[in-house]
């Protein structure tokens, strides 16, 4: 009889560990395929903003018209507005691609008209979009090569180790200042450790309610989680200057 108990306890005990796994390699599976949506985005904004550096007609008619920046960065609000007012609506098909569509558009459309306008900062553009695609792409790596659960000390050591080698590229390419490079690659720390971070609360549903399908939604609410915390910060930096400048004078 105790024999029999024993094979039925350790039954149980394989079913468990086998639905545990099942569970740990779906959010595994959830998590790779939201960095690698990122890496999409992230990877056509770069080509588009290469592609404002050539001398294309098309590329002189798109960035020479005005209202389509505005036209552009309404559809960028417009999108983040649904986002975090019209969950539900969001996630169905196909108004996720329609999302993701516009969003990828919006931000690859505002990089290319101020790198074109803004020649003399399109050298720090890039090295922006170079540094974020390089975090993604060690983030994907780590995700790919893990066993376990992702955490936020191994994705952090990926993510410093990355930042320093294109640390030295950028510095030994574009020859930019030291000084801007530090303060650049700082940023994109945070911003590894804020897209690791967004991702677990996600897929842990602490942070959005998503199904383990939602992955295209989840990619575009952690990049615009990373907009609302960049403009958090944004509004502090100019209030802090401003009490500066006022206690100065």
């Amino acid at each position: 009889m105790d024999y029999e108990q024993n094979n039925y306890q350790a039954f149980d005990i394989e079913i468990i560990d086998t639905e545990q796994q099942r569970i740990e390699c779906a959010r595994l599976s959830f998590i790779r395929k939201v960095f690698l949506i990122m890496l999409f985005q992230i990877g056509f904004t770069f080509i588009s903003t290469m592609i404002a550096y050539s001398q294309i007609p098309i590329i002189e008619y798109l960035c020479c018209r005005p209202f389509l920046f505005w036209i552009f960065m309404v559809v960028l609000i417009l999108v983040i507005f649904l986002l975090m007012s019209f969950q539900k609506l969001a996630k169905q098909h196909p108004y996720n691609y329609i999302c993701y569509s516009c969003f990828t558009l919006s931000i690859s459309y505002i990089f290319i008209y101020t790198s074109h306008h803004y020649p003399t900062y399109s050298n720090h553009i890039i090295s922006l979009i170079t540094l974020q695609i390089g975090i993604i792409i060690s983030l994907i790596t780590y995700s790919y090569f893990t066993t376990s659960e992702i955490n936020l000390s191994k994705g952090l050591i990926c993510i410093v180790i990355t930042t320093a080698l294109l640390f030295i590229f950028l510095f030994l390419y574009f020859k930019l200042s030291l000084i801007f490079l530090f303060i650049l690659s700082f940023l994109v720390i945070l911003y590894g450790m804020h897209i690791i971070i967004d991702t677990l609360l996600i897929v842990n549903g602490e942070k959005h309610e998503l199904d383990i399908d939602d992955y295209i939604i989840a990619a575009l609410m952690t990049q615009v989680d990373i907009i609302g915390l960049i403009s958090i910060l944004y509004q502090k930096l100019i209030s802090k200057i401003s009490k500066i400048q006022i206690n100065s004078n």
